[in-house]
């Protein structure tokens, strides 16, 4: 049985420390046929790219878009959804925390 692909999209800007633990969420689902896109809107300092690229290391379902220059919340949000190929799509904010099996429960409904 070939499980459908989800697309979870993750637009953020400057927070490393929620960032990490949205990664860490959607990393260890139990659902795993997953690309998890991430459009970082121009953060200032080099830490939010820091956590990303820590997590691209051990995960390649990551694609990392970096903008060079902050377009706006709403462009961030449109990007990440123009970018996705799953058959379905979810958000994620940058400082959410997800059960393990979120994406799982979602699915069977």
């Amino acid at each position: 049985m070939i499980e459908s692909l989800v697309s979870v999209g993750i637009p953020t800007y400057n927070r490393p420390v929620g960032l990490r633990h949205t990664l860490e969420c959607i990393t260890e689902q139990t659902y795993k046929n997953l690309e998890i896109i991430i459009s970082d809107n121009c953060s200032p300092g080099p830490e939010t790219e820091i956590v990303i690229r820590e997590f691209m290391g051990r995960d390649p379902r990551i694609r990392y878009y970096r903008h060079e220059t902050n377009k706006g919340p709403t462009h961030n949000f449109k990007f990440v959804l123009e970018m996705a190929t799953g058959e379905y799509f979810m958000f994620a904010a940058d400082d959410d925390g997800w059960e393990d099996t979120y994406i799982e429960k979602c699915l069977q409904e």
